[in-house]
């Protein structure tokens, strides 16, 4: 691991054992008052916080995300946030997780250091909601409706986001995953967990009722339904993702010199729309149709393909048939419109040439002026059949020699304002 995850790891777990600390301190009073007269009450609790932490959704192999939030939405509203933290540390005693490969992992089996921060993530994601709210004015514990409900979306949102703000940047340090991959993650399932806040409502509600200690246990239903409709998401995330990495693996076994072009434009289409302010449903687009450009190079001979001198005219012919190809393939795989039009206009030109033409009154997306800017440079920076690479300063030249003929002038400006900015 690296250095600064070790550290990282490490404050983060001083952290969340000082608010543990003082969540004991300053709740013991009420703490022995559950334990002497309202053990069910307690029971009920620790056995709800368990069972939705022992239903984690694996992101990767070792990334997962639990539906917890719903049990600590219900305590917290119930009995505050002192009494929310020390239920879900001590429901760590009996929670097992099944593991994406089928085994079971639990606080006897684990790596002590990464259960201490796993565990402080969720008690600083308890407890810094809970000073918020409370600095917003809202009382620790209240179930009035409608007075509660802002509350609880406060606290609902802000323990989602601190959560995965803790986890990602982890991931992030230990070079696991990227920040553009980190903040589609968190923003992806910002939906599903809104949508299962109420739960959370309806459990504290429930609490309040007589017998509502043994009716809360019918909640578990919804509660399971709740994480399946999570894992129905990531699930359809993970195979679209296998699929195009799939065909990407077809296509460059064709041909060794195109190896790694279309996740290298992927990373260079995605930090150009970042800079030109495009939006996350957006970027998610144009990465799809970044990864998916070349497809149709799968349908073209490999004597054209890895031909090491110019094509003829009759091959350039065929050559430029790759896009359409493209589009034939994975037309019915389910892709928006949007990735379908990258895959056929990548090269497009910013004055109307380039191939296949386009009528005279369509105007170029910007998904294809990306692209034609992304692909471009990338051709240039890297070895063919037919030509070492260009050298940085010399494809950026070429680039802003194209700008308003081949490439969009703002297009151009953005990218090469990303690749001075990665110089310094």
């Amino acid at each position: 691991m690296r250095k600064r995850a070790r550290v990282y790891m490490i404050l983060v777990i001083l952290a969340g054992t000082a608010a543990f600390i003082e969540s004991i301190v300053y709740s013991w009073d009420s703490l022995v008052h559950l334990v002497q007269y309202r053990f069910p009450l307690l029971f009920s609790m620790l056995t709800l916080s368990a069972i939705s932490r022992s239903c984690p959704l694996y992101l990767r192999n070792d990334q997962a995300f639990d539906i917890s939030v719903v049990s600590t939405v219900a305590i917290y509203l119930y009995c505050g946030t002192r009494i929310a933290i020390i239920v879900y540390v001590v429901s760590t005693l009996v929670t097992f997780e099944k593991c994406a490969d089928g085994t079971v992992k639990s606080l006897y089996n684990m790596d002590l250091k990464k259960t201490l921060f796993n565990v402080s993530n969720i008690v600083l994601s308890i407890a810094l909601p809970g000073l918020v709210c409370r600095a917003l004015g809202y009382s620790d514990t209240g179930l009035l409706l409608p007075e509660a409900l802002p509350k609880a979306v406060v606290f609902s949102v802000g323990t989602y986001l601190i959560n995965a703000l803790l986890s990602m940047t982890l991931f992030c340090l230990m070079g696991m995953a990227s920040v553009s991959d980190a903040l589609r993650q968190v923003v992806g399932l910002m939906p599903n967990v809104l949508a299962a806040m109420p739960i959370g409502i309806v459990i504290a509600l429930i609490y309040n009722m007589n017998y509502g200690v043994w009716l809360v246990l019918l909640m578990l239903l919804p509660l399971l339904l709740a994480r399946y409709a999570w894992k129905l998401y990531l699930d359809a995330q993970k195979q679209q993702m296998l699929l195009i990495h799939g065909i990407i693996s077809a296509m460059e076994a064709k041909d060794k010199y195109t190896e790694g072009h279309s996740r290298r434009v992927y990373e260079y289409a995605l930090q150009i729309g970042q800079a030109m302010g495009m939006t996350r449903k957006q970027l998610e687009i144009l990465g799809t149709g970044a990864l998916l450009h070349d497809v149709g190079k799968i349908g073209i001979d490999d004597s054209i393909l890895r031909k090491p001198s110019r094509l003829t005219d009759d091959e350039w012919q065929i050559m430029r048939s790759h896009p359409d190809i493209g589009v034939h393939i994975v037309s019915g795989l389910g892709f928006k419109p949007e990735v379908l039009e990258i895959i056929r206009n990548h090269h497009q030109r910013y004055d109307g040439g380039g191939y296949p033409a386009r009528d005279s009154d369509e105007a170029p997306s910007m998904y294809t002026m990306i692209m034609g800017v992304a692909d471009a440079y990338d051709a240039m920076t890297s070895d063919r059949a037919y030509r070492k690479h260009f050298s940085q300063d010399k494809a950026i030249a070429i680039l802003q020699e194209g700008s308003g003929t081949q490439f969009d002038p703002k297009v151009v400006d953005a990218f090469v304002h990303v690749l001075e900015k990665h110089k310094q």
